[in-house]
């Protein structure tokens, strides 16, 4: 007979409810596998990962603008950060209730989850927004919308909507024209958001079901179907945060595996980095005379900012 020891982190706004649920998933699962399976091969070459800070925070989200600079979440003060080069003091820049997701907009702003709380997200009842930051000042330019389930994961379509997940949920939200489509698309617990080069597919990161990673028809919303998923052995893996380089392949912050996975144009997965529990989100840098464009930068609850150096040629 098994047995699960849970133990919770820290407390904090929201991601502490994360700590549990996917410990309690990884026991559920390693009760119900049927038999040991392989888990994700390392990629070749596998980056040697350079922890850059500590003790930040429970982070949720980060992002990198064209200077290079990293913007990143901490739920537990509920503030926004910026890290400008390495070797750089972090830099508060707005206290923010209920942040979650960060994204860069088309014209360099921030656009930032607010309001979110985990009692509005099972409750599917509408209480959280997006709001535009500046990104020198951390001061508010505007709210974007309220009226969204959860602003977790962000992403824009080429068509100016912005799309927003809630992984307590089980649809993906968006904001178009001054109006909010609740649960636009159905997609069961989706956490971090990409859209394709091309601007033909929206792809979902889905943390509290078998671990997976869901594609969704920008035209056809309701056309939601498997892009990637992981075997067995890493069905608990909680993938969370996710990016893409400019060849589509994705990166997925796989939190409850405390690992960094690679999943190739042909749908295979790899590992980039192990050995950093509670890995929430990644993004490449943006480029000189901050942080460059080839590496990777990943957050964790635990409060590190982790590099990956040379991800991409």
């Amino acid at each position: 007979m098994n047995s699960c020891t849970v133990n919770g982190l820290r407390g904090g706004l929201r991601r502490p409810r994360v700590h549990l649920p996917l410990a309690l998933l990884g026991c559920v699962f390693a009760m119900a596998a049927p038999a040991p399976a392989s888990a994700a091969p390392d990629c070749s070459p596998k980056p040697t990962p350079q922890v850059l800070a500590s003790d930040q925070g429970v982070l949720e989200s980060i992002a990198s603008d064209r200077r290079g600079r990293l913007f990143y979440s901490d739920t537990d003060a509920s503030r926004l950060l910026r890290l400008d080069r390495p070797g750089a003091q972090p830099k508060v820049l707005a206290d923010i209730p209920g942040i979650l997701g960060v994204m860069v907009d088309r014209d360099g702003s921030l656009v930032v989850g607010f309001d979110n709380s985990n009692s509005d997200a099972l409750a599917d009842n509408g209480n959280a927004g997006l709001m535009r930051v500046d990104p020198g000042s951390g001061q508010t330019i505007e709210i974007i919308t309220k009226g969204l389930d959860m602003s977790n994961g962000i992403a824009r379509g080429p068509d100016g909507a912005y799309y927003a997940s809630n992984d307590f949920g089980n649809g993906i939200d968006r904001f178009l024209n001054g109006q909010v489509t609740d649960n636009w698309s159905p997609v069961e617990s989706p956490n971090g958001l990409v859209i394709d080069s091309t601007g033909t597919y929206l792809y979902a990161a889905q943390t509290f079901k078998p671990a997976s990673i869901a594609q969704i028809d920008l035209t056809q919303p309701q056309n939601v179907t498997t892009y990637a998923a992981a075997d067995a052995a890493d069905m608990a893996a909680g993938p969370d945060g996710l990016t893409r380089d400019d060849a589509d392949r994705l990166y997925v912050a796989a939190n409850g595996a405390g690992e960094v996975w690679r999943v190739d144009r042909d749908r295979t997965i790899c590992v980039l980095a192990r050995g950093f529990p509670f890995l929430s989100s990644v993004s490449f840098g943006g480029g000189k005379p901050g942080f460059p464009r080839r590496n990777l930068y990943a957050v964790t609850f635990t409060g590190l900012i982790v590099e990956l150096a040379n991800v991409i040629g």
